[in-house]
């Protein structure tokens, strides 16, 4: 058994591996050959802080996997991440654990890589400007991986800690591939009304900007709300959107706040679900018609995903090790 630490992720995952090993998941998901087992989140000690766990199984490479992740938002007071996970990847030959992985890089990377193919399918082709909100790994990746798909002219950052947005900006400066402005938004709205591409990345329970903000032929990546009790998108703006993906169906009905709350409301139906990124990339369902149209991606994470680049890292090292 092989123990992967987080810098060996970090050497191994760039976007140019990345980003191939995504859009083969989603396609390799949509026909069967990997699929996801039934999510289990649990609150600890209060609804604020979570455990998740994930599974996945492969039917045509020999793996099958689990991660597991803890959210406590109060770790950021205590110098430590607010998301911690752990990959293991098992023989689906013997069942024996092959691998256990700190997968915090691998989430974020992850979670920045599908992000960049769900903007890329239903962004504008004309989209520049990218608006984050919040400002940590998470946040860091949606840069890395959308910066590769979009020629970025500017981008925005709002966090509620200015703190926190100044050591972001400086973060992004060194790894920016082209020379494109930087600027510290004032407020959420001021964000996301500067910006074609909007990506959400906190752990807020409550939505951190207002749907009247949200301009027409805008796409919104929202990656934080992943409990049915957080709703990190309001309302307004879900109804206001044309097509909503997510990595799962089933998975979002199960635990996307952002969508979960405006349902049980009665205000949309499962109709608004439009399918998966999978489902897009495969024809099943039409990418973006028109420059008017808001377009969705709920991320509620995908062990798919997690599992299919596991495998991509574990057998990276038994190759460069032979």
């Amino acid at each position: 058994m092989r123990q992967i630490t987080e810098e060996q992720v970090q050497n191994i995952l760039d976007m140019e591996l990345v980003l191939p090993v995504i859009k083969e998941a989603y396609e390799d998901c949509v026909e069967g050959k990997i699929y996801a087992g039934n999510r289990t989140f649990m609150p600890i000690r209060g609804e604020k802080n979570v455990g998740q766990w994930l599974v996945a199984n492969c039917t045509n490479k020999p793996f099958f996997g689990s991660k597991f992740s803890s959210v406590f938002p109060g770790n950021l007071k205590k110098d430590l991440p607010s998301t911690i996970s752990k990959i293991s990847l098992y023989s689906a030959e013997t069942g024996e654990l092959q691998a256990l992985i700190d997968a915090n890089y691998l989430t974020a990377i992850k979670t920045g890589g599908s992000a960049a193919i769900a903007t890329d399918l239903m962004g504008r082709e004309d989209a520049n400007k990218l608006g984050i909100i919040g400002s940590g790994l998470q946040s860091f990746s949606q840069v890395l991986a959308i910066q590769e798909i979009r020629p970025i002219e500017e981008l925005y950052v709002y966090d509620i800690d200015p703190g926190r947005v100044e050591n972001f900006i400086e973060r992004i400066e060194k790894i920016k591939n082209r020379p494109y402005k930087i600027i510290a938004a004032k407020t959420a709205d001021e964000c996301v009304l500067s910006s074609d591409i909007i990506c959400t990345c906190t752990t807020s329970h409550i939505p951190v900007f207002k749907g009247n903000s949200v301009k027409p032929g805008t796409h919104i990546n929202a990656i934080g709300s992943f409990t049915s009790f957080m709703q990190e998108i309001d309302t307004e703006t879900v109804l206001k959107s044309d097509k909503v993906i997510t990595e799962h169906v089933e998975g979002l009905w199960e635990a996307a706040g952002d969508i979960l709350i405006p349902f049980e409301q009665g205000k949309i139906t499962k109709d608004k679900v439009s399918g998966t990124v999978g489902d897009v990339l495969t024809g099943k369902i039409p990418k973006r018609e028109n420059e008017q149209e808001i377009t969705l991606y709920e991320s509620v994470g995908s062990g798919v995903l997690d599992i299919a680049l596991s495998i991509a890292v574990y057998n990276k090292l038994v190759k460069d090790v032979k």
